[in-house]
């Protein structure tokens, strides 16, 4: 279903144009727009525009927004500080070419304000226009079936992670430790483990640390796993945990966590880096105030 285009989303019509003539010319299939990426486009922009661009941010809009939409979906993008739409293009070959000219590409999204122009470009998207439009000829762009653009600010993972941090953060501070930020990879594991617990109906995890550690092939260098069931509420699987493994919830060495839960199965992977980061917000209210590395 086609919707209208919001202000502030720049000239679409010529930049959706100009992909497909240069995709065209590479006997590539054209590209449509779509909603979802154009609304994570907004957000990235205006990341840039505050000086606060986060690849982790943007891999957290890819979970959240576009993994829903597609059973393999791949995605990047691209700002561009000083927007002409003749120069595009340019600028993406130099920034995104093998993304912009795969033969995979589905989608792109796309918003301007003031001169900065965000694109992002995705690929694995289960639904699709019933026919693109080559060069956009009205203000629209396409939503998929049951898409509203509107999101949880505290549920992630299936949690309220803000609640979780806050909860655990202040316990962490009570006893002199720094608080934890989430990273992304612990995060996305630790969804992984519940979503096959969810799907075996029985309670099952990474059993051997190293592995894990040496699978994930990040930043971790060491890193301890938590997972059970009877999941109610963020705060009672704080309880939980410490008092369970309060021995390492509290432990100086671990900084970083990723956190989830489906159907009651839940998942606290806690993890030592290479490189320690600090999180800004010790009790975060919103998702935007979560800090990811």
């Amino acid at each position: 279903m086609p919707d209208a285009l919001e202000p502030h989303y720049g000239n679409l019509h010529q930049i959706v144009c100009k992909i497909n003539q240069d995709r065209k010319s590479r006997s590539l299939s054209p590209v449509f727009l779509h909603r979802a990426l154009s609304d994570i486009a907004q957000i990235m922009g205006k990341c840039y525009a505050n000086a606060n661009p986060s690849p982790a941010y943007f891999e957290r809009l890819v979970v959240n927004r576009l993994e829903p939409l597609g059973t393999n979906v791949s995605a990047s993008y691209t700002t561009i500080g000083v927007f002409k739409n003749d120069e595009y293009v340019d600028h993406l070959k130099q920034t995104t070419k093998d993304t912009l000219f795969d033969r995979l590409l589905e989608a792109v999204g796309i918003y301007e304000d003031a001169g900065v122009c965000t694109i992002v470009l995705a690929s694995g998207l289960n639904d699709h226009p019933a026919t693109i439009d080559k060069c956009l000829t009205g203000t629209t762009q396409y939503s998929p079936p049951g898409y509203t653009g509107k999101y949880s600010t505290t549920i992630e993972n299936g949690i309220d992670v803000p609640a979780f941090l806050t909860a655990i953060n202040r316990e962490r501070k009570n006893t002199g430790v720094c608080v934890f930020v989430v990273h992304t990879a612990l995060h996305k594991e630790a969804w992984k483990q519940v979503e096959q617990m969810s799907k075996q109906g029985h309670f099952v995890y990474e059993p051997h640390n190293d592995n894990l550690v040496r699978r994930l092939n990040t930043d971790i260098q060491e890193l301890y796993q938590a997972a059970g069931n009877g999941f109610q509420t963020a705060k009672l699987l704080v309880d939980r945990v410490l008092l369970s493994y309060g021995n390492k919830a509290l432990d100086s060495k671990y900084h970083a966590v990723g956190i989830a839960q489906k159907d009651g199965f839940w998942s606290v992977i806690f993890g030592d880096c290479y490189k320690p980061s600090t999180s800004r917000y010790a009790y975060p209210q919103t998702l935007d105030k979560v800090d990811y590395i």
